[in-house]
């Protein structure tokens, strides 16, 4: 049986860089299918042919100019950000890597009131998701491509042989 893993810390970088800073929180993209009622032979039922738009959430502790360059990024390929961390499970040291591609939505002012922590806040419109846990894929999301890869299993495989 498999004991608590405990998240030590999270380094933010944008668009290769350089290191943003320490992440405060990371709340990463949560995955949700988008149903719709479709009428059967005898009753009604729901499908999931989709994934709602993605949105993810940084808090630094730190100002680091680098991060207003992601807010700047809003045409072409937008901003690819790589939270780097670590979790601790069975006192083994264990990495975790997300990649998040897309937009930067909102950036928060960074200077507090005088004497408090300095907080720095992204919100990301995104479209492209990796998350690998001690170097196994767990998540590839990738919207442009359709690409929706969680648990080893392709979901679109079949819709891109299709269309593509």
């Amino acid at each position: 049986m498999a004991t608590r893993q405990i998240f030590t810390d999270m380094n933010i970088l944008v668009d290769g860089i350089g290191n943003v800073g320490v992440s405060k929180s990371c709340e990463l993209p949560k995955i949700e299918y988008q149903t719709i009622e479709r009428e059967g032979a005898i009753a009604m039922e729901e499908v999931l042919p989709l994934i709602k738009a993605m949105s993810a959430k940084i808090v630094l502790n730190e100002f680091n100019p680098i991060s207003f360059t992601a807010a700047s990024n809003l045409f072409g390929n937008g901003t690819l950000i790589i939270c780097k961390g670590s979790m601790v499970q069975d006192g083994k040291a264990v990495p975790v890597l997300a990649t998040l591609g897309g937009y930067v939505k909102v950036i928060e002012s960074p200077f507090p009131e005088k004497g408090k922590e300095v907080e720095l806040t992204m919100e990301i419109a995104v479209s492209s998701y990796a998350l690998l846990i001690n170097n196994v894929p767990v998540v590839m999301i990738d919207v442009k491509n359709l690409v929706c890869v969680i648990g080893g299993v392709d979901l679109y495989a079949d819709l891109r042989a299709h269309i593509l």
